[in-house]
């Protein structure tokens, strides 16, 4: 029996009993994503095809937004369309601006635009980051607070019921799920089609590794490693294994078979001390239905399409009232 890479193991989600929902999320997903951005980048780069039906059935001209956009990979997917994109990681949003996308910095549960003023809107793998139930309607209610009345919106989340390799206790649905980062911080140049040819903007990089290299370090305590402060026997926290990374430039390419629920993560299965630091990231795993049932408790939109895809749920909505 092969090993099991150790990224794909889970571990129940922990954090202080006096940290608020909001921090919570500022701890284990936003700052986590700041700090991974380009190496996450590096493995977001193959549009998933539910996603890329969704956006080139949209009429030309349609007006979009990507909430949650990460490295902007969805963003041109359908260039008769407009799309803005927009996630908490700036580190991800310098990533689109390099590609020439329009992105920007903002809150998912406080969207800075104004009331229905989009066609159609996408958000592909974010609700399950937030913390709680009330702020995972929160966050469907504010993209249909953007979306005008008979628009669409295409929502992806992680799925508990998975069928790929990641090894996830069915009884557990809020969880930590690693991520293992190179041991240079540095992004190296990523081969990627969808970037500009004409933009080249090696004093952002160059900064961008450098703030990236900052805050790794100021995270160390998000890195996984033994804790025993925590002290919890009967489910050890996944930390103090050092996870080998495959290079960055030239990302390997998953079969749909095998591919977990993002985009397969470029790693080397073997563990090595020669890895570098690995994050804790929350997720909520969602149980088939949830996903839907939160939509109709918002009581702002009804159920177009559904189904299983990549290990998510996703969900096709159109928006019946403000």
């Amino acid at each position: 029996m092969s090993q099991k890479n150790p990224l794909h193991i889970p571990s129940p989600f922990q954090a202080q009993v006096d940290m608020t929902p909001a921090q919570k999320e500022q701890e284990y997903v936003h700052n986590v994503y700041q700090v991974i951005a380009p190496h996450f980048s590096a493995t977001r780069y193959k549009p998933w095809p539910v996603v890329e039906e969704f956006l080139k059935t949209m009429p030309p001209g349609f007006v979009g937004a990507d909430v949650g956009c990460g490295n902007g990979k969805y963003i041109g997917v359908n260039p008769s369309l407009f799309m803005v994109g927009s996630d908490r990681s700036s580190n991800l949003i310098s990533i689109c601006a390099e590609r020439g996308h329009e992105a920007m910095v903002c809150d998912g549960l406080a969207l800075p635009y104004r009331p229905q003023f989009f066609d159609f809107a996408i958000s592909i793998a974010v609700i399950h980051h937030f913390i709680s139930p009330e702020r995972r309607i929160a966050a469907i209610e504010e993209i249909l607070r953007v979306v005008r009345v008979g628009g669409r919106v295409l929502i992806f989340v992680w799925a508990l019921e998975q069928t790929g390799k990641r090894d996830f206790d069915k009884d557990v649905q809020d969880v930590f799920v690693p991520w293992a980062m190179p041991k240079k911080s540095e992004p190296k140049k990523e081969k990627s089609k969808s970037r500009p040819q004409g933009i080249k903007k090696k004093d952002r990089k160059k900064a961008l590794a450098n703030d990236v290299e900052t805050a790794a370090e100021s995270m160390s305590q998000l890195a996984i490693q033994s804790d025993s402060a925590k002290d919890s026997e009967d489910q050890p926290v996944a930390q103090g294994m050092p996870v080998e990374s495959a290079p960055m430039a030239q990302p390997v390419e998953a079969s749909d078979t095998t591919q977990p629920a993002e985009e397969k993560e470029i790693v080397n299965p073997a563990p090595s001390q020669s890895a570098g630091p690995v994050f804790n990231r929350y997720y909520h795993l969602f149980q088939k239905g949830e996903l839907e049932d939160l939509v109709l408790q918002t009581k702002k939109a009804s159920i177009v399409q559904q189904g299983y895809d990549r290990d998510n749920w996703w969900c096709i909505l159109e928006k019946t009232s403000n």
